[in-house]
């Protein structure tokens, strides 16, 4: 009896072992290829949100500075240094500036010709710009931006009680593209 030595060497066992072996393969290499496409969509996540939140953060900050040289013009002695700045906001924010917010600004320059003004109302202002030059315009490490920008909206507050004013921020008045 010849017995076919090609057909004996072969084992069942090691049909099934290449078998467990390409499966545990398989799933090796497709849990590879997840990892990394994981990582690049959360990447990509990751910057879209650092870049919405920025843009919402950069927003508010400027509305602060906005609001604050604007007080600071109307509040200031000279009147050419008022007109300009009116005018330079009316040219700018001629579809979003609210009128309510315009006649206010005017009947605060008629109280200060009375002389009505508060002079805290200008060191209030300067020290809320200040804060705002502060704030940095990379994102540092080493540099709390969460109590730095907190500590911006509280001087807000603050200038705002001392003007006499109701001019919180929303960011629901934003452009959106």
């Amino acid at each position: 009896m010849a017995i076919n030595t090609a057909v004996s060497d072969f084992d069942i066992q090691d049909a099934f072992d290449s078998l467990v072996l390409s499966e545990d393969s398989f799933v090796k290499k497709a849990h590879e290829e997840g990892v990394v496409q994981g990582e690049i969509v959360g990447f990509q996540e990751g910057f879209d949100l650092g870049n919405q939140k920025g843009a919402e953060i950069g927003s508010e900050i400027f509305y602060y500075r906005g609001f604050a040289k604007g007080w600071i013009a109307v509040l200031s002695e000279n009147e050419c240094d008022f007109t300009q700045t009116l005018h330079h906001l009316l040219e700018l924010c001629s579809n979003s500036l609210d009128p309510e917010f315009v006649d206010e600004v005017s009947q605060c320059r008629i109280r200060e010709r009375q002389g009505e003004t508060n002079p805290k109302c200008v060191k209030a202002l300067k020290k809320l710009l200040k804060l705002l030059d502060s704030f940095p315009q990379d994102n540092p490490k080493s540099q709390d931006i969460i109590a730095l920008l907190q500590e911006i909206r509280a001087k807000f507050k603050h200038c705002c009680a001392v003007l006499k004013v109701d001019a919180s921020y929303s960011a629901k008045s934003q452009l959106h593209f």
